[in-house]
């Protein structure tokens, strides 16, 4: 489509406010009913799409500014003859997080309808278009976190009929921030209903908690929306609030440090005067990654948001800055002399007991605007929640709002409590909250989930400062609402608080959203764990498909880079995603625009670099090459390749000859200190990276790159085996600043030289011992992310009945406790003294079990690029039988085997196109196989 439509907004303004909201519409007529018709739609950020009143999705998909993506939807069966209108909810999030680099408020569409007769009629954004703000859209909320975008509060208490203006222009369809304007590379996310399984409990709950916070990136740099660790962030809070009593008062904080009258807590508590006192909030931490600054007060201490008077915000200029994480905080001097530099003024400054000395001391203190305190009472309330029974009552047929129906249940107000309804999915899932009940003007209703809870009730809230919630404010009468922000969890609670007459609540359910593929791998075989491992892998990988391959549908949502190459094989080996495959590597290649290496999450406004994720991209390259044999995307990727590989060798240390950067470099959650320029794992990383690139080089048209790719190879693995400890027979994890060698030592960098064949002979033995069978001195693996690199190593080492039984070792826990998902880590390396077994529980990082069941228990090893050739080699000797299928680019390969007596049966169906070749292998050696074959 040529696009000629312009960006449009509500207003003349800059457009880069913080989490703007207004709706555009546009009244048309056609003649006839159309032949054709097909709209595109972006925005900066997001926006819901309506036509002639039919929700038909939300969008944009994530892309770069610089390669902006627009949505396409085909009109047939939705217009009509005569009148029509298209209607778009547009939300500008005006922060940064890890998904987008929001630029200004701008929305853009266009319709192009052609009838029998050949007419076309185009229309697109301009001053025709009439635009209203959404006021009903809070703006003074926090983020949910420091990943995703600002909070959902749809406030209808006082419902406004929106003011309709012209439409004011932007920039034309080029002219602005958003440039190379082509088509969305994938699918539309689905919709589809979901209901709950079941009504777990009700409970009476305290009143919500009153919240004084600010978000401190927005208050010291308007506009910006770059988030990065190395920003500083520093800012005084202080105010004057007054007490209905003397009274200790046990005070929420995030973020912050806080005295009351000069004083901290004591035992927990902050005492309070009966009447006036004096609140200084302090930074905790200075990083860039504090979404917020705030504290709460519990309901009963009588102390609210409204009381706060006299308020000031210190700013301070000279240590405040924006910087790029290029190096990381971590290793950054200029951060670090910031923070030690801020210290002892926020220690001073929580020592003073009044006012006066306050602003003696901080002069330039200056009045803090009520429009820049954010409201973070509902997340708060519900991670404080303090639950008590229900009474007879309080609640009556709450398993009717189960259903769709016109039945509903009720909910009557309690004096001094609100009521909460928990609800159970019946297994963790993700999209839009939609509800229906009626309701008085000014009832609240708080919606939250959780993926898990412990059998004595304990709450599982993943991850610090995750607000995976959400508030509507209910208008008099009936009340409709679909939420606009995608949220994950199995657990749901439903809070309604603020009620001054009976709630009668009529129905609650998920409008599920992935990315719309279907199960084109299967697993199963006579050990039913694992064939539910299968199935809770594959349902994980679907949970995190979005536009992007994600790490997890809860707290996060991200395309994180390395995850994604992971995800990329396994999405290949059970549902042939190629499509979203492709779409990765591009967005995350697109990051050499203006970075020396691919960032490690994308798109995004934090500049974050980790090495072993930029190499990880690489093998992503290769990976969809070797499945695939698609030679013309690898021909368009193929100069991000040689970038990627040039920044890296520009971070070659010319002492040590190893890599050495100074970034975040991480690869695993085990105790192993990353906070150094040279981790070794880096350097096998990038050896292995330098290998896929010579072999990719002849089928880009450059073999003559191959053998310099080759000779820096050999070069690095030199440099690493010449610092193997004899000693310890391993290698250090890291060599420090000052050259001396790490005390740490893993099992990381062994596995690694095993399946990147990068240990001298001298070494191999110890490798391979150090990867099979290692000594306890050695620092486990952690996350099943790591794990697929340790079993990858074990088949190269010809160990695949160990793959089998570490899968069934490693995932039998989850099973125990009954998962739907797989975990981010290993329950017994999470946390040992937490109650809870891993932190996100839903990651497809996690999803090995896809690739190595196929791969090893039904035996479909494709044996060159294109999946032309498949090798049939299944480890036998831990099932009975086993059947399943693999999707390949040609179409399923499936295959059933069963043991009879000495006997073999294998049967195997594949398309035509594919050869097929039986390779015997340590567990057949002893049968009589009988092979048979037929086509798909």
């Amino acid at each position: 489509m040529d696009i000629i439509a312009n960006w449009i907004w509500s207003d003349d303004s800059d457009g880069r406010g913080y989490n703007l909201c207004s709706i555009f519409r546009r009244d048309f007529r056609l003649a006839a009913l159309p032949v054709t018709a097909r709209l595109a739609v972006t925005a900066d950020s997001f926006y819901r799409l309506k036509v002639n009143g039919q929700w038909l999705n939300d969008g944009p998909c994530r892309s770069w500014p610089g390669h902006c993506q627009y949505d396409v939807y085909d009109l047939d069966g939705i217009l009509r003859a005569g009148a029509n209108h298209i209607e778009a909810v547009v939300r500008y999030f005006g922060c940064g997080d890890f998904h987008r680099l929001p630029q200004r408020a701008g929305f853009l569409a266009q319709l192009e309808a052609a009838d029998s007769d050949g007419n076309v009629t185009v229309i697109g954004t301009d001053t025709e278009w009439v635009a209203a703000e959404m006021p009903q859209l809070r703006r003074n909320v926090p983020k949910i976190s420091i990943q995703q975008p600002p909070f959902e509060c749809f406030d209808n208490s006082e419902p406004e009929a929106p003011v309709w203006r012209k439409a004011v222009l932007v920039a034309p369809a080029e002219g602005g921030p958003w440039k190379e304007l082509k088509e969305r590379d994938c699918r539309l996310l689905s919709r589809r209903e979901f209901l709950f399984r079941d009504f777990v409990s009700a409970h009476r709950v305290m009143p919500a908690y009153s919240t004084v916070a600010v978000a401190p990136h927005a208050l010291l740099f308007p506009g910006d929306t770059t988030v990065n660790t190395s920003d500083v962030l520093p800012l005084l809070i202080a105010f004057e609030i007054d007490s209905p009593r003397c009274q200790e008062v046990v005070i929420a904080r995030e973020g912050v440090n806080v005295s009351v009258n000069g004083r901290g807590a004591d035992g927990g508590a902050w005492h309070f005067n009966e009447g006036g006192n004096f609140v200084v909030l302090a930074p905790e931490n200075l990083n860039g990654h504090c979404a917020l600054y705030g504290i709460g007060f519990p309901p009963e201490s009588g102390l609210t948001a409204e009381a706060v008077r006299d308020a000031v915000l210190v700013r301070f200029p000279k240590l405040a800055r924006l910087a790029p994480d290029r190096p990381f905080c971590t290793l950054n001097a200029q951060f670090q002399q910031s923070v030690r530099e801020f210290q002892p003024l926020a220690a001073g400054a929580l020592k003073l007991p009044e006012r006066e000395a306050f602003l003696k001391e901080f002069p330039q203190a200056e009045p803090l605007a009520a429009g820049a305190l954010v409201d973070d009472d509902a997340h708060l309330s519900f991670v404080l929640r303090r639950a008590e029974p229900v009474q007879p009552g309080d609640v009556t047929d709450p398993e009717f709002i189960l259903y769709p129906d016109d039945c509903c249940a009720v909910i009557r107000p309690v004096e001094g409590r609100d009521i909460e309804l928990c609800f159970d999915l019946g297994e963790q899932n993700i999209g839009c909250w939609n509800f229906s009940l009626f309701a008085a003007a000014g009832t609240v209703v708080d919606v939250a989930a959780i993926e898990y809870k412990t059998p004595n009730g304990a709450l599982q809230h993943t991850g610090p400062g995750c607000r995976n919630s959400m508030r509507y404010i209910c208008r008099e009468g009936i009340n409709r609402y679909t939420a606009m922000q995608r949220r994950s969890g199995r657990y749901v609670y439903v809070t309604l608080r603020n009620m001054t007459a009976p709630v009668r609540f009529q129905s609650f359910r998920l409008v599920e959203s992935t990315y719309p593929v279907v199960p084109a791998g299967s697993f199963h075989c006579s050990d039913p764990a694992m064939n539910r491992i299968y199935e809770i892998s594959q349902r994980t990988l679907k949970l995190c498909m979005e536009d992007t391959f994600t790490d997890c549908p809860l707290y996060e949502q991200t395309l994180w880079v390395g995850d994604a190459r992971s995800e990329s094989l396994f999405a290949m080996s059970s549902f042939g995603a190629y499509d979203l495959v492709r779409r990765c590597i591009r967005l995350a290649g697109q990051s050499l625009d203006d970075m020396p290496m691919v960032l490690s999450q994308v798109p995004t406004g934090w500049s974050c670099i980790i090495p072993a994720w930029s190499f990880m991209w690489s093998y992503s390259v290769y990976d969809y090459w070797f499945e695939t044999g698609d030679e013309e995307f690898l021909r368009e990727v193929w100069p991000m390749v040689k970038k990627n590989l040039e920044g890296a060798a520009a971070c070659v240390d010319p002492e040590t000859g190893l890599f050495s950067a100074p970034d975040w470099n991480f690869f695993d959650w085990n105790r192993t200190d990353c906070g150094h320029r040279i981790m070794l794992y880096n350097s096998f990383f990038h050896a292995e990276a330098l290998r896929t690139a010579a072999e990719l080089a002849p089928v880009a048209g450059e073999p003559e790159l191959a053998e310099g790719w080759l000779a820096q190879r050999r070069n690095l693995i030199d440099a690493l085996n010449r610092v193997w400890d004899a000693r310890r027979l391993a290698w250090p994890d890291s060599i420090h600043e000052d050259g001396t060698l790490s005390g740490d030592v893993s099992i990381h960098t062994s596995m690694l030289a095993a399946l990147f064949d990068a240990a001298w002979p001298e070494h191999q033995a110890a490798v391979r011992a150090n990867t099979v069978t290692p000594r306890s001195e050695l620092f486990k693996v952690v996350s099943p992310f790591a794990l697929f690199y340790l079993y990858a190593a074990l088949e190269k080492l010809g160990l695949p009945g160990e793959i089998l039984d570490a899968i069934g070792r490693d995932y039998r826990p989850m099973l125990e406790v009954g998962a739907t998902t797989v975990w981010e880590n290993i329950s017994l390396h999470f946390n040992p003294d937490s109650d809870f077994p891993t932190r996100s529980h839903c990651h497809a990082w996690s999803a090995a079990p896809l690739y190595f069941l196929p791969r090893l228990a039904l035996g479909i090893i494709p044996a060159g690029p294109g999946c032309r050739k498949i090798l049939i080699s299944p480890v036998v000797n831990r099932f009975e039988y086993a059947s399943g299928t693999r999707p390949t680019i040609h179409g399923r390969v499936g295959v059933r085997w069963k043991k009879q007596g000495r006997e073999l049966h294998i049967q195997v169906t594949a398309p035509a196109e594919i050869e097929v070749e039986f390779l015997p292998n340590d567990t057949t050696f002893d049968f009589e196989v009988i092979l048979s074959r037929s086509a798909e």
